[in-house]
């Protein structure tokens, strides 16, 4: 995944988000401006299935080639039947349709000026071999067939070609949802620091911007803090590079802290240690 996607503040993590409302506000990169959201789950696997398969072949106008099944297969682990086409179908329209305001770039001169900004897409082009007649036909606007070719934009190809990139691990993309998936999909494009015993780790400072990244309406902090506390565990549960995500109390308010096992024999260790000491 392009690394600034995985913090910016365009993923809904509920069911409940409106999709087509759209966002002006700020997150922890800066300006956010957007023409809505996308869901955190299938849009995430998507994109990043996509930037990835343009990654390997650097087709040179962007163009990415691909069958429903071979996408499908990889995002959900089988062989894709009727409802994960349909999902992936409107996954791929949603992701062909947000608008997002690219802060400093200017897109005709392909550079960067703090004065400009450029309204974008993450994908420019869609076309599909119209083989499939079925219900989704009647509805407008509904991508039908199942051998497409998407077309990424340049904006996001400058960005993978200079190696802005955040590596997914594929099996744990597909095993979160929700807030944890989103949490997560922030941390893996953190830089983390030794935190001892075999760990790295970071903190993010918790407040407005935070809560707009990780795609958070909650009416009360301590509601907002419970959740997180509940996706790190989730987090750990299912990435066992990670030895904890959680909130803390830190000088001027809270933070979500993570800790990841980057030495796995000095965190068994050290684990030890501390068990035979708690006894």
């Amino acid at each position: 995944m392009e690394t600034n996607l995985c913090r910016k503040g365009v993923w809904a993590t509920t069911a409940a988000v409106q999709l087509d409302l759209p966002l002006d506000g700020e997150d922890l990169l800066g300006r956010l401006r957007a023409s809505g959201r996308l869901r955190i789950t299938p849009d995430v696997d998507v994109l990043a299935w996509l930037i990835e398969s343009w990654r390997r072949t650097r087709e040179a106008e962007g163009w990415v080639r691909f069958t429903l099944h071979e996408l499908g297969t990889d995002l959900y682990g089988f062989d894709p039947g009727g409802k994960q086409n349909r999902s992936m179908r409107a996954s791929l329209r949603r992701l062909k349709g947000l608008t997002v305001d690219l802060m400093g770039y200017d897109a005709r001169r392909d550079e960067y000026r703090a004065t400009v900004a450029t309204a974008d897409n993450l994908i420019d082009r869609i076309v599909s071999e119209l083989d499939d007649v079925g219900p989704d036909a009647a509805k407008i606007g509904a991508l039908r067939g199942y051998t497409f070719e998407v077309q990424l934009p340049l904006w996001l190809r400058r960005q993978v070609e200079a190696g802005n990139v955040t590596y997914l691990h594929l099996p744990t993309l597909r095993a979160l949802d929700a807030l944890a998936k989103r949490v997560w999909l922030y941390l893996e494009a953190e830089r983390m620091k030794p935190a001892g015993h075999g760990t790295q780790g970071c903190w993010v400072k918790l407040g407005d911007r935070a809560y707009t990244a990780l795609g958070m309406g909650y009416k009360h902090e301590r509601q907002a803090r419970a959740a997180l506390r509940r996706a790190g565990e989730r987090i750990v549960e299912v990435d066992e590079r990670y030895a904890e995500v959680t909130t803390r109390c830190v000088p001027g308010g809270w933070a979500l802290s993570a800790r990841k096992v980057v030495d796995r024999e000095r965190w068994v260790a050290h684990q030890a240690i501390r068990a035979s000491l708690d006894t």
